[in-house]
Parts: C-alpha cells; structure tokens; sequence
C-alpha cells in the first residue's frame, strides 16, 4: 500500500496540529492482533500504522488502555498501568514513539468520572469507614456500602470530585500519561486526553487539569466528550477555560439521528438537510473562533455509518463527503472507510460488542493479524462480503479507496482545511440540497454539493458561483454540470468543485 508523507509534526504552533488532522479512532482489542491469541494489542497497532497513515489520518485516538474487568476498558482499576491482554508499558511506550516519529499524533482515552469497582481504592472503601479512600467516592449512605455510578451502576462507581486530594490524583495521572519519564519533555507521552463522560466532572475540575496540562506541554489538546443535544448546552465546555475542543454532538445528531437507530437521518433522506445548516450557523455563532470541532458520522457508542444508511454505499459515500470536506478536525471510527457494520445489540449478552466488531483485515476473517475475540454467529460483518482490506486495498472503485481520495484532498486544498464557510444559494426547492461553499470572498473557493434527498434535482447556482471565471470538478458522482451555473444531481450524488478568478 501507498504510505503518503503526511509529517506536521514540528511544524505549527500549538494545537494547530489538531486543526489541520485527521483523526483516526481504534479500539485496540478489535482492530490487530500480534502474538496470535485473538484479542488485539498495542504491538498490532504498531503493525497497523503503515495502514493508518496509508489512510492520511494524522491523529490516533485509542479507546482505554488500562487494565479492566470489562472488554471495553472503561472501568479502570489501575490508571498507571496498561492491560495485559494489550501487552506493556514498553509496547505503548514503543507505540507512542513509532507514532511521533511518523510525524503523527496519538491521544489517550482518558476515564475520570468513575473507576470499576475492582479498584482497590472502591474495594477498601466499600464498608470501611476507617478507610483512607472513603472521600473518593460518591457514597450513596453513610456506612459506604452503596454507591452513585456511571449509568446506576454500582461496577462503575463515581469520583468525588469535591475532595481536593482526589482532584490532584486525577491531574497527577493525566501528567503522567503525557510525560512517562517525568523529565518535563513531553515528547514521549500521549499529546492529549479524550475525556470520557466530561458532563460527569465539575467544568472547574476541568479548567484545572487543562491548566496542568499546558504548564507541561502546552501543545496538548483537551477534548470532551459532552454528550449534549445543543450548542448552548456545549458552548460552557469551551468557554469556561475548560476544553480546547469537542466532540459536536449535535452536528452528529442532525447527520445520523437517533444513534440507536438506522435510517433516520440526513445522510438517509429522511430530514432535512436544513438542520446542518442551522447546526453550522450555531457553532459559529456560540463557540469560540479558536476551539476545536471534532465532527464525526460514527463512534464506538453509536450505530456504524453503512447501517445507519442500510447498507446503500452511495449514501456512505455521500456520507464521506460531508464529513470530510466539512469544518472543524474529522473523526473516522475504525472499519468505517471499508463499510463495516454495525448496531447496538437488543440485551443481554451483547450491548455495544456488535459496533464494535474485529477490524476486518482479511476477506476469510482469517490470518495472523486478524483478532477473533467477538464473532458471534450472528454478527453484523461476515466472511468474504466485500469488507476488509484485504479486498478493498487495491481497488481504486473501492470504499476504501474513495476515503484516501478524499483525505488526500482535505490534506491538499487548503481551503478545505482552513476556508470560510458559506451556503450556497440555489434556484430549485426540489429535493434536499445541502450545498455550502469553503474558501475567500474574492479568491479560490470550493463548492461541496451533496443531494441527500430521494429525488434527482436540477438547479442553478443564484449567486457566488456565476462570478467566477473557472470551475473544475475533483470529485463527483451522479452529477452533471450543464454549464457555469446549472447542473442535475441524483439521489446520493454529490460533487465537490474548486472555483477560482
């Protein structure tokens, strides 16, 4: 495979690393596996990077690393450990250094709201008052044998983040992750925190770890995962010297929906495109110019992109083009560049494993790299169904294929990084149009267009586009441009075109 030389590193002034990436998100157990035993691990990771960056991501995000009870990992019971099953601190150590030198970044999920109850702070606490751990907890009763968890539950059970000591230890692991060696050269730690459940935590716990963390690399990101519905309900995140940047949730549920079910979104045909237009006006609006956006059409909490649009890879791929031409830092889930499935489960035994299946290396499902610790018969991706790399990594019609292409540009065309944003204005009320432009007033500009309706459109551009002397596609499907400012457009269809004097 073609490895591009994608190396920032060194090269922008603060967070602007972050600005101008590619984020790239992996659940270590599912995605490689090195010694043979199933269940991914950070050595498979190292073996995956040529991979990742053959993709143009620039940002790895790992899902928890620590030792847990649970498959997921984010029930901590040691926070200055990795797990066994993913090898040892020499191996993340290795894996942090192989990816810096790759000119990439790489950050940590980071779990602060709750620990499992396997912790041996919760198990010295629970029904011990004489315990010197009794204050780190959210005890539900005085003789601390119930306690407030994450979601009820008493195995994830909740910090308290009103005792200062328990403060400090929370900032001391996240030092620690970002300096391993603790000589105050951050260049062998992680170069930012993924904060899980950030609406758990007070902000001004926040503001203080945030201000910890610049004092020792003042390159790092802070990013929240707030699980919030509106840009009022975010906007404190960002304004409140608490994170440098977010997930944008409510973005995310305009384009999908509900999380839980397919279908039902923009990318679906079935809402308006609309709604994305009001969502970017309000974060322009409500967020600081400076934060970072992260945008994002899948995660591992939520339905993958191919089952929300059932299947229809048209749609996936006009899915695509919407996440990766739009403004803010781009999110890919894991397996969602080739067309992974996958839904949350209906109860007991599976929940959430069914998103969050092995990383399909291989068309068999079969060979050294492959993990194997989730494949129930019933599971979402199968054998020899056209998902893996395996059969997508060589052919340029391929999903896979049409990811590279499109990061390749981002990584390229400036103001698709950097540009203003716009909407465009379009003569036909027909069907549902999602049109904005990226760019300067009185220079170079891209227009994206993408018909996420169910019905073709023809149209005219009223304005912006029929000033401009030369237009050129780089990349369309199902799209006909008649002259400079009309065209036709199918269901599905999309183009992005490069404007200019």
């Amino acid at each position: 495979m073609n490895v591009p030389n994608l190396s920032l590193k060194g090269t922008h002034f603060g967070t602007q690393w972050f600005r101008e990436g590619v984020m790239y998100e992996v659940f270590v157990r599912s995605f490689r596996d090195s010694i043979g035993d199933g269940i991914g691990d950070l050595r498979g990771v190292i073996e995956g990077l040529d991979y990742i960056q053959s993709l143009g991501a620039t940002i790895i995000w790992l899902m928890p690393i620590h030792p847990s009870p649970s498959y997921h990992g984010y029930d901590v019971t040691d926070y200055y450990a990795v797990n066994p099953d993913y090898g040892t601190m020499d191996d993340l150590l290795e894996l942090i250094q192989a990816v810096h030198n790759r000119g990439m970044y790489i950050i940590m999920d980071y779990v602060a709201n709750h620990t499992s109850n396997h912790h041996p702070f919760y198990r010295d606490a629970f029904n011990n008052l004489a315990s010197e751990y009794g204050s780190f907890y959210r005890w539900k009763n005085d003789a601390h044998t119930a306690v407030r968890g994450f979601g009820g539950s008493s195995a994830m059970p909740d910090v308290n983040f009103d005792d200062a000591a328990v403060r400090q230890y929370m900032i001391d692991v996240a030092r620690y992750w970002l300096d391993p060696n603790g000589d105050g050269n951050p260049s062998d730690g992680f170069d930012g925190l993924r904060c899980d459940m950030a609406t758990g935590p007070p902000l001004d716990f926040w503001a203080e770890l945030r201000t910890a963390m610049l004092n020792l690399n003042p390159n790092s990101v802070l990013l929240a995962e707030a699980w919030l519905r509106s840009t009022g309900e975010l906007q404190e995140y960002l304004t409140t010297n608490s994170f440098n940047a977010i997930f944008d949730f409510p973005t995310f549920h305009a384009v999908a929906a509900d999380h839980n079910l397919n279908g039902d979104g923009i990318v679906s045909g079935t809402v308006s495109s609309d709604f994305l237009r009001i969502a970017f006006k309000n974060a322009q609006i409500q967020y600081p110019i400076d934060s970072h956006l992260v945008r994002f059409i899948n995660n591992h909490d939520t339905n993958r992109i191919m089952s929300e649009v059932e299947g229809d890879e048209t749609r996936a791929r006009a899915s695509a083009v919407w996440l990766l031409t739009a403004p803010g830092t781009p999110m890919l889930y894991y397996g969602e560049e080739i067309g992974m499935f996958g839904v949350k489960g209906t109860g007991h035994p599976y929940w959430d494993e069914s998103r969050r299946e092995p990383f399909k290396w291989f068309a068999a499902e079969e060979g050294d790299s492959m993990t194997m610790w989730f494949l129930p018969p019933d599971r979402h991706n199968s054998p020899n169904d056209g998902i893996s790399v395996e059969e997508q990594d060589n052919n340029p019609a391929s999903l896979l294929n049409f990811y590279r292409k499109l990061i390749s540009l981002r990584h390229t065309t400036h103001v698709i990084k950097y540009g203003d944003l716009g909407n465009i204005i379009f003569s036909s009320a027909g069907g549902d149009l999602y049109g904005i432009w990226r760019g300067n007033t009185n220079e170079e500009f891209v227009v994206i267009i993408i018909n996420f309706g169910l019905e073709s459109v023809t149209s005219q551009f009223l304005e912006k586009v029929p000033n401009v002397k030369n237009l050129n596609i780089l990349i369309s499907e199902s799209f006909v441009l008649h002259h400079k400012d009309s065209f036709t457009i199918d269901p599905s269809g999309y183009a992005i075109i490069r404007c200019s004097p």
